[in-house]
């Protein structure tokens, strides 16, 4: 017996050894993504994933219950929205409407990556799957027994489509994709070709309200086309679509060339590879799985979705880009381009207020990248500077007074205060108890803010929701200023070069020294009294800022941190200013405060993470000589406000703008100020973060001893040799190296702390 005991004991210890000596199937990088990061939101509506290859031109995610604006929390699955088409299955009676067709479903029984979904339809018991390639999509139902199943295409716009045999369907679907005055008007016509691996049963089309059961044809609008299957059990249908924008010719091409004879989990497989690829280009080493799958969600969510509001995305998301894919920046300099050249006007923003296209092209440049047309460009940037519309949400070529002004006095200039409103004396801010008086004064919960004191307004083309925002706009502007003007030196275009370096310290004029804030200003120069720096401006703030307020726009003079220390009186008053934005509290409670400003989301104190004004803030203590405060922020704001859950992003995420700031702090370093290439040193997470850029070369970021701990930079070295300095240049990172940084539980007060430390700025010496 002792010895049938002994047996067994030593099969169960060799079988555990063979066990532990098995090799774990190691997490690719596209294993960590997250498509469903941010899909439930604290200000609007939760983002909306992309399933794509990297550079598709085809993606797609389901779509959901429209009445349930956070779609991670949607009741039922609305279909799948191609550019041609909703596409849906049912079961039985076929019905018109995606309202009508939608099926409950259960995240549970779903799975959702980059490459590939599936989910189980539960109201018709159909088991759906989509793969991609660039231009094609495959789909992989696995039926129910006994039951007619339908294939619905709700077709888009103006559209057409035939069964050509019993396996093929081909189509087209046109519409105005989008309508900008500084873009072409892009009414686009989309080609489909739809091969089906089992032939059709029988088929039918709608149009507006009614069916034509047998039709093998529909076109107009509001129209779609129906093929019915009767399945087994288990039975499967695979329908393979090619898309084109150009002829029916390459829609049917891309099928043969893309897929040929690949089989769906082929197409799949390849897809994953290909994310792997483009993730790939940055690796990590440490970290915890928490931020490992929130850098890759966060890196897959800048690498797939359109980046077309330049306001949010010049800050970091075109800098990450040119990292990594420079050639893409360049495409889409030379789309700005060519706009221009069929409309006249270069792309300003896209949408809010600024000419970021500015700071993205001079960004590109003096980065050292070419392959577009550059006087073109210059040309188009200058017009823009000069004779376009500073109003927010307009990209239209006019000047009214409101851009005179800029022009003659270096301001835009608030609406004039009443004379009911209007108070005399010195500049003040207001104390809580003024605030609770004048604002809040309706209970409980009745949506009220500090009432705005202007006149109404007189200059037409000012749009009455989001008014003037003049701080805000004059910040911007100078900002642009600035990047046109280095843009301008490295062209040697001197004259210009000093028109707009004059107008880069625009920001000067709206500086209050008596407050300390960034403050309004009427067009006599008249300061705006009554003011508050936390809540003037009427909803969002608009009337002086850009959805927020003076305690984040403060801040907003990028390309000029060392001029901005200066008027605040040195370094010591800029930290203490620094250090109150980050404890500064709301005035009233939560929900009103919100209310007023609800796109001031993932606070702390008056700092927005949620927001794109404010992500270059926590970087500021780096000008000031405590670089050490910028590694704690930083840390404590990836720790704080970022999740690999639905919950996981604190506010909007537009065109991979607050994932490209997670990603770029997370490694370690950030781009504080386009137009200047260099970028400020963080605090990374990971302990090491490789990145592949191009030509066999690769830039490192070694981390020893880093932890939740040992956030503090001790020391640094750069290439084998002692870097001091809070901050490394763009050719640092193209031409591969290796920056190590030793980390610590505590701050070394000593290191990258005296004034020539800091990045350069346009009044320092370093200043351009």
């Amino acid at each position: 017996m002792k010895f049938k005991n002994l047996f067994f004991a030593i099969v169960a210890i060799l079988g555990l050894n063979i066990q532990c000596q098995t090799p774990v199937s190691e997490k690719t990088p596209v294993d960590y993504v997250n498509p469903y990061i941010g899909t439930i939101n604290p200000k609007t509506r939760g983002l909306t994933p992309v399933i794509k290859v990297p550079g598709g031109s085809v993606g797609l995610f389901p779509s959901f219950n429209p009445e349930v604006q956070d779609s991670y929390l949607s009741d039922k699955l609305f279909g799948f929205p191609t550019d041609f088409a909703n596409i849906m299955i049912n079961t039985g009676e076929v019905k018109i409407g995606a309202k009508e067709n939608a099926s409950t479903f259960d995240h549970d029984l779903e799975t959702a990556t980059p490459y590939y979904y599936q989910v189980l339809l539960e109201d018709p018991n159909i088991n759906t799957e989509y793969t991609l390639t660039d231009h094609t999509l495959l789909f992989r139902f696995t039926l129910p027994e006994n039951t007619t199943s339908n294939l619905l295409l709700n077709l888009r716009g103006n559209a057409a489509v035939e069964i050509k045999d019993n396996n093929t369907l081909e189509g087209t679907a046109s519409y105005r994709r989008r309508n900008r005055s500084t873009y072409p008007s892009n009414d686009v016509t989309y080609y489909f070709t739809a091969k089906l691996n089992k032939p059709l049963a029988a088929s039918g089309s709608w149009k507006n309200e009614s069916i034509s059961s047998g039709a093998k044809s529909v076109s107009g609008e509001r129209a779609g086309m129906y093929i019915s299957y009767a399945t087994k059990e288990r039975e499967v249908l695979e329908v393979q679509i090619g898309i084109s924008t150009k002829s029916q010719d390459e829609a049917q091409s891309f099928l043969k060339e893309e897929v040929g004879s690949k089989s769906f989990d082929q197409v799949k497989d390849q897809a994953k590879e290909l994310w792997n690829d483009e993730l790939g280009l940055i690796k990590i080493k440490g970290g915890t799985e928490k931020q490992r799958t929130v850098f890759y969600s966060s890196l897959y969510r800048t690498r797939s979705t359109y980046m077309g509001n330049v306001w949010d995305t010049y800050r970091c998301a075109y800098p990450l880009q040119g990292i990594i894919h420079p050639e893409d920046n360049v495409k889409a300099i030379q789309d700005f381009v060519s706009a221009y050249e069929e409309t006249g006007w270069l792309p300003s923003s896209g949408a809010m207020i600024g000419h970021h296209s500015t700071a993205v092209i001079a960004d590109s440049y003096l980065k050292g990248l070419r392959g577009f047309d550059v006087e073109r460009a210059y040309e188009g940037l200058k017009k823009n500077h000069l004779e376009a519309t500073m109003i927010p949400w307009k990209d239209a070529g006019y000047v009214t007074e409101l851009e005179q002004c800029y022009f003659d006095n270096g301001f835009f200039p608030a609406l004039t205060v009443r004379k009911d409103a209007k108070e005399d004396g010195a500049v003040k801010v207001m104390t809580d108890r003024e605030l609770y008086q004048k604002a809040y004064v309706k209970m409980p919960y009745q949506i009220t803010w500090l009432p705005e004191v202007g006149v109404d307004e007189w200059v037409k083309e000012v749009d009455p929701w989001h008014r003037r925002q003049s701080v805000s706009v004059t910040l911007e502007h100078c900002y642009d200023d600035w990047c046109l003007a280095q843009f301008a030196k490295a062209l040697g275009k001197d004259d210009d070069y000093q028109l707009f370096m004059k107008r880069a310290h625009n920001y000067q004029n709206l500086f209050n020294k008596e407050a300390g804030f960034m403050w309004p200003k009427t067009a006599d120069g008249e300061w705006v009294k009554p003011f508050d720096p936390k809540l003037s401006g009427g909803f969002a703030g608009e009337g002086y800022f850009a959805e927020g307020n003076s305690w984040t726009y403060t801040w907003h003079v990028q390309h000029d941190v060392q001029g901005l220390i200066n008027l605040m009186g040195g370094r010591d008053q800029f930290v203490d200013k620094l250090n109150a934005l980050f404890i500064e509290g709301r005035s009233y409670d939560k929900l009103a405060f919100l209310g007023q400003m609800p796109d001031m989301t993932g606070l702390v104190g008056q700092f927005c993470m949620g927001n794109e004004p404010s992500f270059h803030i926590p970087y500021l203590y780096n000008y000031a000589g405590q670089p050490w405060m910028t590694q704690n922020k930083v840390r404590m704001l990836m720790d704080l406000w970022f999740d690999a859950t639905p919950f996981g992003l604190c506010g909007d995420e537009d065109g991979g703008s607050m994932t490209s700031w997670y990603a770029f702090s997370a490694m370690g370093f950030y781009p504080q100020c386009p137009g200047q290439p260099v970028y400020d040193i963080g605090s990374p997470v990971f302990e090491e973060t490789t990145i592949n850029v191009g030509g066999g070369k690769t830039f490192v970021v070694e981390a020893k001893n880093v932890s939740a701990q040992n956030k503090y930079i001790q020391s640094a070295t750069l290439n084998g040799k002692a870097l001091d300095k809070v901050w490394f240049s763009h050719s640092d990172i193209i031409n591969g190296g290796k920056l190590i940084l030793e980390m610590g539980n505590r701050p070394n007060k000593e290191w990258g702390s005296s004034p020539n430390a800091a990045a350069p700025s346009m009044s320092s010496s370093l200043g351009s």
